[in-house]
């Protein structure tokens, strides 16, 4: 949760019993100073940057940024391979960094499990690699690396790297489907095709906004949205959060991904 405050010169950014973030802007360039609690280590003042003021001020400039995991798929069309890029959108603890590093331990390279950073270009949208870790808390951490993984906290989420284990893409890819995580964590599995104008409701909630009473950059955000919803394929994906259920999703997705690669 982010609390959002108007000062002289900018905006103050408040995460309550984490860190405050004030924010000034000069020129075409932004001026960040942090005050960390004392109860917020080095770790996650960082990730509250990267994962948070960095697409804040990533969208307030104009650019496209959503709160989500992708994973790099790949089907076969033809006589070849097709690669692209699932996007996982959802609430936060709605599972979108488990199913992302489920994805991995079978071998699909992530490219991001908390900021989906998409560069939009003549052929398409492009996701761009963020930073090459997992953050998960302890029990989805154990599921994924093994009941004997050793958990500095059961209470906070863990940074793994990438590796082996955890095979992470570096370069850019296209950006082929966008799943969002339905809230029922008891959910019978089931995938659904949104129309352009339902897609668009449902990515808006999972996009970061900055001034709420700034309209232009407001319109020219959403007619981004807007255009990302026509362009690209949107699925609500509902599922049981249970881990034994999790095969079972990923054969769901790429069932899904190679239905509309071929």
């Amino acid at each position: 949760m982010a609390e959002f405050h108007r000062t002289d010169d900018g905006f103050l950014v408040r995460f309550p019993h984490q860190a405050d973030f004030l924010i000034g802007q000069q020129g075409d360039a932004y001026r960040i100073s942090a005050w960390p609690t004392p109860d917020c280590d080095a770790p996650t003042l960082g990730n509250l940057y990267h994962n948070q003021i960095t697409p804040i001020l990533g969208n307030h400039a104009g650019g496209l940024f959503l709160h989500g995991s992708a994973v790099l798929l790949s089907a076969s069309e033809g006589s070849g391979n097709v690669e692209g890029v699932c996007a996982f959108l959802g609430l936060s603890r709605g599972g979108k960094t488990t199913l992302a590093g489920s994805f991995a331990r079978e071998g699909f390279p992530f490219l991001t499990e908390d900021v989906i950073d998409l560069r939009r270009g003549d052929d398409g949208y492009w996701v761009q690699p963020k930073r090459s870790k997992l953050r998960l808390f302890a029990d989805s951490a154990r599921f994924l690396l093994g009941e004997h993984t050793e958990i500095e906290n059961d209470n906070l989420k863990q940074d793994v790297d990438a590796g082996g284990d955890f095979p992470f893409a570096r370069q850019e890819a296209p950006l082929r489907q966008i799943f969002l995580l339905g809230t029922d964590h008891q959910a019978d599995l089931s995938i659904k095709r949104l129309s352009s104008a339902e897609a668009l409701s449902a990515l808006l909630p999972h996009s970061f906004i900055l001034d709420v009473t700034d309209k232009p950059r407001l319109k020219a955000h959403f007619g981004r949205m807007a255009d990302l919803s026509q362009d690209i394929a949107c699925y609500t994906l509902d599922f049981a959060r249970d881990y034994a259920e999790l095969p079972r999703v990923r054969r769901a997705v790429l069932e899904t991904f190679s239905e509309s690669s071929s």
